[in-house]
């Protein structure tokens, strides 16, 4: 496999808050894309023994663990409290989680050593200019900054052999980055934006794309592609298996590929999934509460050809699943939308994931098309949010809840407005028999279709939504982030391994 051609490509990863109750903070990631100048290549030596004689691997082979050193000295004269909680308490759990989601397809069969003075614009760690026996070398500093800026990040160097990326850094804002102290919705916002921000990181770039690899080892080619959709043009990423995915996903057959985000300017533009089509994706701009990383986040890495995702990692996703073609070409101009992803007005309802409520608004990486975006305050995963309830008796709050968001009219006394609810739930039988049973303080109302429930003792109604979509969908249950390679999901409850603890596995005790 040939040398690459030098360029350099070098990307910071700019995040932003700006609205201090909003779930969806309209975080942005910005790359600064310098492949007009030369990349930093670095010569390892690498395992092709993947490849026979020019054809792929078969499926079931197994590829070998990929192997994550990071590195620290840089973080030595932050705040101690959060050098401590970047160290020991967010970037392990995310590194375990990539090490349980991803193989290596090339792997570095000898020592990964930077043998220059510099990388990533600091002094070469003393370990990474003796060797270190890994993969990939991540680099975590820090600044302060009054700025709303949150977080930058890089890729310092390439593999000269696959061109994977194999040395990268990101510097936390300790002025924009509270330490979690046991807050687990800090904690997971955390944990995405740094699964986010490596991703981009192991190939999710604009800059990266051209050195994507095919299943046979060689510079992908065609695979970037400019399609028409609604009157402009558009970028899509079109690789086989990937872009099959999607097809079965939204039920379209002659979907191009995956649709890029077109707005937010130089960086956001086609280094992200297009927002209208992929809302709730970790791999969307934004930094909402309630995201996932889907099958599609993974099939990119897995697309770049040095990667082969475990797909147990992925994390349920039906956003405009089966809607077909017309959830790509109709607009959001309609005051009458067509799919229940979308809304008109300003009202509050139930987020499409189902975990809090929002007001109806719109956006403008979504193409202007308007959701209901979360809100803290609604959040059913939020202990603290019984303060905005109404009747917050009969509700359950808290990650440990399994609670659901439903909207309704319920209330002790008549004439009330509309409003949303958290509710325990259960799910039972299958295809048309399905029922659903919800929770309502000591009572249980049962949704045998969809249509609105009385409960007694109060005024008002429940609104009951069909019971096979929900237990389908927002009410399917699983093990959050697949308990971060820390344990095993049993009946969807993580059994964490001797040493770790939490509904998650994140925590160390």
């Amino acid at each position: 496999m040939s040398s690459l051609k030098a360029f350099l490509l070098l990307f910071a990863i700019i995040f932003a808050y700006t609205h201090a109750h909003a779930l969806d903070d309209e975080i942005g990631c910005t790359h600064d894309d310098r492949s007009d100048k030369e990349i930093d290549v670095q010569d390892v030596e690498e395992d092709y023994s993947v490849l026979t004689e020019g054809e792929r691997i078969l499926a079931g082979t197994s590829y070998p663990n990929f192997r994550i050193k990071t590195n620290f000295d840089k973080l030595a004269a932050a705040p101690s409290s959060f050098r401590n909680y970047v160290q020991y308490d967010l970037v392990p759990p995310v590194v375990d989680w990539f090490q349980g989601a991803l193989r290596v397809k090339y792997p570095i069969t000898g020592l990964l050593q930077r043998t220059t003075s510099t990388v990533c614009s600091i002094t070469t760690p003393s370990d990474l200019k003796k060797g270190v026996a890994a993969d990939f070398y991540y680099i975590f500093k820090y600044f302060s900054s009054s700025s709303t800026t949150v977080m930058t990040s890089g890729a310092c160097a390439q593999a000269s052999g696959s061109r994977r990326p194999i040395v990268a850094h990101s510097d936390f804002n300790t002025q924009a980055v509270e330490p979690a102290n046991g807050n687990v919705l800090l904690m997971e916002r955390h944990f995405y934006l740094l699964v986010h921000e490596m991703m981009h990181s192991f190939g999710w770039s604009d800059g990266l794309y051209s050195s994507f690899l095919d299943e046979n080892g060689n510079t992908r080619k065609g695979h970037i592609k400019s399609v028409s959709l609604n009157g402009s043009t558009r970028k899509v990423i079109d690789i086989p298996f990937l872009t099959e995915k999607a097809r079965n996903h939204f039920g379209c057959s002659t979907l191009p590929g995956l649709y890029l985000e077109n707005n937010g300017g130089s960086g956001t533009a086609n280094s992200h999934l297009e927002k209208k089509h992929f809302l709730w994706d970790v791999m969307t701009s934004g930094g909402y509460f309630g995201r996932r990383v889907s099958e599609f986040s993974l099939g990119l890495l897995e697309a770049t050809g040095w990667f082969a995702p475990n797909y147990d990692f992925a994390e349920p996703f039906h956003w405009g699943q089966g809607q077909g073609c017309s959830f790509f070409t109709q607009t959001c101009s309609s005051s009458t939308p067509k799919f229940d992803e979308f809304c008109t007005g300003s009202s509050r309802s139930c987020s499409n994931v189902g975990r809090s409520a929002g007001s109806c608004s719109s956006d403008t990486l979504a193409d202007g098309c308007k959701y209901y975006r979360p809100s803290l305050d609604y959040d059913c995963s939020n202990p603290d949010a019984d303060g905005s309830a109404r009747l917050p008796s009969l509700q359950a709050f808290g990650p440990a809840a399994e609670s659901k968001c439903f909207s309704g009219t319920l209330n002790t006394r008549s004439g009330s407005s509309k409003t949303t609810f958290c509710f325990k739930y259960t799910c039972s039988g299958s295809g048309s028999t399905t029922k659903l049973q919800v929770n309502v303080g000591k009572n249980t109302i049962t949704c045998q279709k969809e249509g609105t429930m009385t409960v007694n003792g109060y005024y008002g109604v429940i609104n009951c939504p069909d019971p096979l979509t929900f237990c389908s969908t927002v009410g399917k249950k699983y093990c959050p982030r697949n308990c971060m390679n820390r344990g095993t999901c049993v009946s969807n409850k993580c059994v964490c391994k001797t040493g770790y603890t939490g509904y998650d596995c994140s925590d160390k005790i």
